[in-house]
């Protein structure tokens, strides 16, 4: 199982949420516990942010970074999908 960390700005829009949607971000931040790398909401990101993962949450994304050797997962970003990339 991976230890997840959530960097101040993820955990700020995390805050934002209401009750639903956070509850679909609990459910997507168990999954990456047990599997950061592959899964059928997880994608590989590649360009600027390669080395990066991004798990898709309807129409929310979380983007991080998986260090193997610690398993931990460090949150960077949650966010809506057009301004998540920018």
């Amino acid at each position: 199982m991976f230890e997840v960390l959530l960097h101040n700005k993820a955990l700020k829009y995390y805050e934002s949420l209401d009750k639903i949607k956070a509850r679909r971000i609990n459910q997507a931040i168990e999954i990456m516990m047990k599997n950061p790398m592959e899964g059928q909401h997880i994608k590989r990101l590649k360009g600027m942010l390669k080395g990066k993962y991004r798990f898709a949450v309807g129409d929310l994304r979380i983007i991080y970074i998986v260090n193997l050797e610690n398993k931990t997962i460090l949150v960077e970003a949650i966010g809506p999908r057009g301004d998540i990339y920018k």
